[in-house]
């Protein structure tokens, strides 16, 4: 059987989410502001990755 396109969404947003969450949570505990700009450059990175785009409809 194949796997709704719409589980599989949920399923990339919420592993999206955790990494965003661990990305957060060590940047609040980063010791100087490259370590912090990298880890919100990552961030950025990750929710970038499972924004839509026009042709993902």
């Amino acid at each position: 059987m194949d796997e709704d396109p719409r589980d599989a969404r949920i399923r990339e947003l919420e592993a999206a989410i955790a990494d965003v969450v661990a990305e957060a949570r060590a940047a609040g505990h980063a010791l100087c502001a490259h370590e912090l700009q990298m880890r919100l450059e990552n961030i950025v990175r990750r929710i970038e990755a499972v924004r839509p785009m026009p042709d993902r409809r």
